[in-house]
């Protein structure tokens, strides 16, 4: 097998066309390299980003902020610039397996390998980030409804496609940002349920609501009749009850043997959308802390 270090997105791009196919890109390696001693993939080169200097650090431009594809989960779960604008961000990051993993796993890669519950995919989706991706037909920006091509599949070309860096919209004074989470178990990777929501709320009065949700269907799921329905209502713990109980509208969660039945999710999903708006609702002083 080769082994590539890219110093860059570009050369790291031209180092997977060069693999016809047969190359992959490595960054943490906690979901490749598993796969790869599992027989799943079978690359003839691995191409490292790590020390790709415009894949790195974490910056404010634009009336945005700039994460790198390389950038780490701890990384980003301990700058204070994330805490500052997104604080769910990093008890996101924060809460993905244990800190020997989030050391060297990624945000992008937690998106990429489009498990439906990944925590820091899962809190970075109602924050309306943009995945900036490179490819040899030029620079494209993908939302990230465009992400998830089905259960553990992208629709990036992983062969052929490089992404370089994620942006997400600065929040104004009245949008704040929530993620909750549901474990079995400290010791548990994967939790049983999370959920992540962002809204703007003026004047007590919700202008829009983001909230997504899983594992209930395909990547981080959005509580779309929720949303709507919480449109020009009152932050109020009765309107955010009924939305938690719209929310399983668009649910449709499984049963699991380690991380619940199906019968239990829908009992816990509202619950936990309540929390999440509860959150926000907190963040903006219109329930006590």
């Amino acid at each position: 097998m080769n082994y590539i270090i890219a110093k860059s997105a570009a050369e790291a791009l031209d180092a997977l066309l060069g693999g016809e196919g047969n190359a992959l890109i490595i960054a943490g390696g906690s979901d490749v390299m598993v796969d790869i001693e599992a027989g799943k993939l079978a690359p003839q080169t691995l191409v490292d980003v790590t020390a790709a200097e415009d894949m790195k650090g974490i910056r404010v431009e634009d009336g945005q902020l700039v994460i790198g594809a390389a950038v780490t989960l701890t990384e980003i779960a301990r700058s204070p610039v994330v805490r500052q604008y997104f604080p769910s961000l990093c008890k996101g990051a924060g809460s993905v397996g244990s800190l020997q993993i989030r050391n060297s796993a990624t945000l992008v890669g937690n998106v990429v390998t489009a498990q439906p519950a990944g925590d820091a995919a899962m809190a970075v989706a109602p924050l309306d980030p943009k995945f900036v991706v490179l490819s040899k037909d030029g620079t494209r920006e993908v939302p990230m409804g465009e992400m998830y091509a089905g259960f553990g599949k992208s629709t990036l070309n992983s062969a052929a496609e490089v992404v370089k860096e994620v942006r997400i919209p600065l929040p104004a004074d009245d949008e704040k940002a929530s993620f909750v989470r549901l474990e079995l178990r400290k010791s548990l990777s994967l939790p049983m349920l999370n959920v992540a929501a962002m809204a703007k709320v003026t004047d007590g009065i919700v202008q829009w609501a983001r909230i997504t949700m899983g594992p209930v269907g395909v990547g981080p799921t959005r509580a779309l009749e929720a949303e709507e329905w919480l449109k020009g209502k009152a932050l109020t713990p009765e309107n955010m009850a009924e939305a938690g109980t719209l929310a399983l509208r668009n649910a449709k969660p499984r049963s699991n043997p380690l991380r619940g039945s199906k019968e239990y999710r829908e009992h816990a999903l509202p619950i936990l959308v309540r929390r999440s708006l509860e959150g926000i609702a907190k963040q903006m002083g219109l329930l006590a802390l």
